[in-house]
């Protein structure tokens, strides 16, 4: 079950989630990268059983697992080089 159809919940999820991304956007840059971000953080808080690239991948409609890894693989570098 999505985080936002939790019962009870008194927080707008949704609104709150867009609003995240819509605010680490511009640390992303290209909007390739800010797409695959977000589906990244949507496969997160879905329902899949296992969160590994290829399953987030599919979760997010992706044909391969190429986006997810990148995105994870480009944050590994950063850190890597203190940005």
């Amino acid at each position: 079950m999505p985080v936002a159809s939790w019962p009870g919940t008194l927080i707008d999820w949704k609104s709150a989630l867009v609003e995240f991304k819509d605010h680490i956007a511009p640390s992303l840059g290209r909007s390739e990268t800010q797409f695959s971000a977000g589906a990244f953080i949507n496969g997160l808080l879905s329902d899949a059983e296992r969160k590994t690239g290829w399953m987030l991948s599919e979760e997010a409609g992706f044909e391969r697992p190429y986006r997810i890894q990148s995105l994870l693989d480009r944050s590994r570098d950063c850190r890597a080089a203190g940005t």
